[in-house]
């Protein structure tokens, strides 16, 4: 086992933790007056620091709107790579007798082909220069 590894590598990065929607509640209670009119008696409105509402009520009619943007933190974050020394068997692939009888043959066939092809391109250049 090889005794000179490298040093363990730590990677500082930030990492992103999405936070969850938030959201508002909203209880308003209603009562009539004598002369039939709609009276909101109480309101009461909870709501987290990062939502935005928006309340109107006109002719009956209670509107709320609330509006909120994701938001994400980054926290700091450790990656580490620690190299640990492992034992490693290495198989050799070997051609077998067979596989090295046609490479054999291959090659003798080549080098007949291209001796041959060497021999006739020198007797054309002979013919050649004769005539």
């Amino acid at each position: 086992m090889p005794a000179n590894l490298p040093e363990p590598v730590v990677r500082e990065r930030l990492v992103p933790v999405y936070l969850s929607p938030d959201s508002a509640l909203l209880t308003a209670l209603f009562e009539c007056d004598s002369m039939g009119r709609v009276i909101m008696r109480q309101m009461e409105e909870l709501k987290g620091e990062r939502m935005i509402t928006g309340l109107s009520f006109k002719d009956g009619k209670l509107d709320y709107k609330a509006k909120t943007k994701p938001d994400t933190v980054y926290i700091p974050g450790k990656d580490s790579i620690i190299y640990v020394p492992r034992e490693v068997t290495v198989e050799v692939n070997r051609l077998t007798w067979w596989q090295e009888t046609w490479i054999r043959i291959g090659k003798m066939s080549l080098s007949i082909l291209v001796f041959g092809l060497g021999l006739k391109g020198i007797q054309k250049l002979l013919k050649r220069k004769s005539i």
